[in-house]
């Protein structure tokens, strides 16, 4: 299979695994009412329980350039991210803190052009513009009684969009350099490390005095956190950042129809055609006139993220 190709699915792979991520943390947060800033903490220091002690048997310890590089990204693009997607969650719900972090794709095009001259087609302009409108349409963004935003909950959101494809772009470079296992366990880590920082004694423990929120807890960090990570990391060694994070918009879609099926929630006309406008604009990437990064990128192996 062709590495692009192979990376088309390992987006979509990711989307589907991501689609757990909003309604567990509102789950944590209505139910068992677990501090914002504590989910985010645990969430990260699992995966990392999992990823750094791989990461140094299997790779060593990076150069201390590289693991100040992975400082600078873990510590934004990670522990800030988290924290703001948690927050945003909080504020929007899970249906619009959705819509609003997937504006990262428009910011990561905007970014690789700004950064590397990587200038989008118009076919790519366009491919993006559905799947926003697409994930507005799921998401049921018309509705004023579900798009009850405030300002804070706006700026947590436009701060998700901006620190995921803050992510993307680091670590679409950060791969030429480093296996896939070592960059997401070391950014990782460092995002865990910062929001430990943010723990007060009182809440470090908040999450409950019972084993089924912590096993709610795990479960999202080796679950939707860690493989869908793992999977969107994998898609970025053959894929560029705008185009992988185009794709991952139908984590909005799979949202909708996991509550469709699980929750016995129907999906309304508009939601429909906005599922339709998700998927034109997932599919545009495999078009052969989609604008790859560049030839180099194109031409990159992809490698098993197995350690």
């Amino acid at each position: 299979m062709p590495p692009q190709r192979l990376g088309f699915f390992l987006a979509i792979a990711a989307a589907f695994v991501w689609s757990f991520t909003g309604p567990g943390i509102g789950y944590l947060l209505d139910v068992y009412h677990v501090p914002r800033l504590t989910i985010a903490f645990w969430r990260d220091f699992f995966c990392v329980v999992v990823l750094l002690p791989v990461a140094l048997m299997r790779f060593g310890l990076p150069s201390r350039r590289e693991l100040l590089r992975f400082a600078a990204a873990g510590v934004f693009f990670i522990g800030v991210y988290h924290a703001l997607w948690v927050f945003s969650v909080g504020y929007n719900g899970p249906a619009v803190a959705v819509v609003l972090i997937y504006t990262f794709p428009a910011f990561a095009t905007l970014g690789a052009w700004l950064l590397w001259h990587e200038r989008p087609s118009r076919h790519a302009v366009v491919g993006l513009v559905l799947a926003f409108i697409g994930c507005g349409l799921v998401v049921r963004a018309y509705d004023p009684q579900v798009l009850i935003l405030q300002w804070a909950g706006i700026a947590c959101g436009i701060g998700t969009g901006i620190a995921q494809a803050g992510y993307s772009l680091f670590s679409q470079r950060a791969l030429r350099d480093n296996h896939p296992w070592t960059t997401l366990a070391w950014t990782m880590t460092f995002g865990a490390l910062a929001l430990f920082l943010t723990q007060r004694p009182d809440t470090i423990l908040a999450v409950g005095s019972t084993a089924w929120p912590w096993l709610v807890v795990i479960g999202l960090a080796i679950g939707p956190t860690l493989g869908g990570y793992v999977l969107y990391t994998m898609a970025l060694r053959s894929l560029p950042a705008g185009a992988a994070g185009t794709i991952v918009t139908l984590e909005a879609p799979f949202a909708a129809l996991l509550a469709a099926v699980m929750l016995s929630q129907g999906l309304l006309w508009p939601q429909v055609v906005g599922l339709a406008l998700i998927l034109l604009g997932a599919i545009l990437p495999q078009l052969r006139w989609w604008p790859i990064a560049s030839r180099e990128g194109s031409r990159t192996s992809l490698h098993s993220f197995e350690p």
